[in-house]
């Protein structure tokens, strides 16, 4: 399906039987998610948090998004593929978190620390998966790892036989990268609030960069990219010396 070698065969369908078809996308969000969720009940034990309670929190954020974001789909256009997928589902299992995790009594920063490397988890695993989707689709390029499109299930707009920029496996190694930095500093003393911080800044300005490589729209995700930016540095610059500071282990 493309010349890039790692990836020698890209599929938009994992499996299809007649009409039953298993979208390769919605499979491995779905691996995705449960990754980040096994990974989030570790990093609240981490940061001394009820496991029990992030655990919650995580499932119904996980399945508000989802439900959500496919009613989002239904209603809007730009909700359908790629990043206005993923910004439909963020919003609205963010959203939802947020308000649980208050009613539970969770310290909201801290929760959100715990949350952080499975977002980027979950981020990375998205990106493949929009690889074999077709989504977040790169510019032409003549380098040796790019990926050609050739299947005409793909419904995304990629173009089909023009080498392109995989710019979603880009992606995804950048959040991957981010995924291991940030389980390093959740052991490392820290100030509540740095660790999501660093996901937001570093992710956000990644993935801005990574946009002047995309041939699909790209002003929704420039604007997402940018409020991270924004947001993660708000959340460092806040920071105070009586804050209290969190240790892992």
């Amino acid at each position: 399906m493309g010349r890039f070698r790692l990836f020698s065969y890209v599929h938009p369908h994992l499996f299809q039987f007649g009409r039953l078809v298993l979208p390769t996308y919605g499979f491995l969000v779905a691996v995705g998610t449960i990754l980040s969720l096994l990974v989030c009940v570790r990093t609240a034990r981490l940061l001394s948090l009820d496991p029990d309670k992030v655990w919650n929190v995580a499932v119904l954020a996980a399945v508000s998004g989802l439900i959500g974001g496919k009613i989002l789909q239904l209603l809007f256009p730009w909700a359908r593929h790629g990043s206005g997928a993923g910004l439909a589902w963020m919003t609205i299992s963010v959203a939802t978190g947020v308000v649980y995790a208050s009613r539970l009594g969770l310290p909201l920063r801290r929760a959100a620390d715990a949350f952080a490397p499975s977002l980027a988890l979950e981020s990375s695993v998205a990106s493949i998966a929009c690889l074999e989707a077709g989504c977040d689709y790169g510019t032409p390029t003549h380098l040796p790892w790019a990926v050609i499109f050739r299947s005409p299930a793909i419904v995304t707009g990629a173009p089909l036989g023009v080498p392109l920029h995989p710019t979603q496996l880009y992606a995804g190694l950048v959040e991957f990268v981010l995924f291991v930095l940030l389980l390093w500093l959740l052991d490392r003393p820290h100030y509540d609030g740095e660790i999501l911080g660093t996901w937001l800044f570093l992710g956000g300005l990644s993935g801005f960069l990574l946009t002047f490589l995309r041939g699909d729209s790209i002003l929704a995700t420039q604007l997402v990219c940018a409020l991270m930016v924004l947001w993660g540095g708000l959340l460092w610059l806040r920071r105070s010396p009586a804050a209290q500071v969190s240790h892992g282990g």
